[in-house]
């Protein structure tokens, strides 16, 4: 993992890893019962921490994080060329491809609008997961009780949004140490096809937000249009930051 390079932005230590090689590391960290916190971070995490520092706190407890979004990918690859040459790993990508390699029995699912259709996309059988889909409380002796119910199990799927999953994330964890946590947001709906993903040009441009803005644009329209943009100015003055910074400490020819 030394290898892995790392950008901090808003102080949040960003992996330079694809998809394949995280969920590999995933794999083998479940195997030993290694808990994680896996945050993969887009433009709603950054707006979020721009303007609250009570989330930054929060999302600060995961340790590691990737470049979801593609906004974060290019600040990501301005501060470090090593990023140059990789793609995003967003959640919607790393769900199936971990419930592809994962033992059922190793797997537990919370929230997610049903998540068992995902998974007989991938052609698994609902029936040999933990999935929870009821209503989710943040209160100490319910998620202790949930946790009870997970049990041993070493990959827990969160998939209720942002940032209830985080918060739950945080109080779950400490019931269940050695379990990998992987926030999802709506990666299930993505896989079971009841919501489309951009085509992969817009994705490429950076665009995806405007597809999903077209597709839900009474629900969407103050996220994006709203709440993003000083996300992007923020994102924007950390990166000018980072390099202001890094070209000062440099040493004198």
């Amino acid at each position: 993992m030394d290898a892995i390079p790392k950008v901090k932005i808003f102080g949040l230590p960003i992996w330079g890893i694809d998809v394949e090689g995280l969920t590999a590391l995933i794999c083998e960290w479940v195997d030993r019962r290694e808990g994680h916190w896996i945050a993969t971070l887009n433009l709603d995490y950054i707006a979020r921490c721009a303007r609250s520092p009570e989330f930054h706190r929060l999302i600060s407890q995961a340790d590691i994080f990737t470049a979801d979004g593609m906004p974060v990918l290019r600040a990501c690859q301005k501060l470090d060329s090593r990023f140059g040459g990789l793609d995003r790993t967003t959640g919607a990508d790393l769900t199936p491809s971990l419930l592809e390699r994962l033992e059922p029995s190793d797997v537990a699912i919370i929230g997610g609008v049903d998540p068992a259709s995902a998974l007989r996309k991938l052609g698994k059988d609902p029936a040999s997961y933990f999935i929870f889909d009821g209503k989710v409380e943040l209160e100490g002796v319910w998620v202790e009780e949930l946790a009870r119910k997970i049990g041993a199990r070493g990959a827990v799927f969160v998939a209720l949004g942002c940032p209830k999953q985080e918060h739950l994330i945080s109080i779950l964890r400490h019931y269940l140490p050695n379990a990998v946590f992987v926030a999802v947001g709506g990666s299930f709906e993505m896989m079971s096809g009841m919501k489309s993903r951009a085509p992969q040009w817009m994705q490429r441009a950076g665009l995806e937000w405007l597809h999903r803005l077209m597709i839900e644009p009474k629900r969407l329209w103050r996220r994006y249009l709203v709440e993003y943009p000083p996300g992007v100015f923020a994102l924007y003055r950390e990166v000018r930051a980072a390099r202001r910074t890094a070209s000062s400490t440099l040493p004198p020819s």
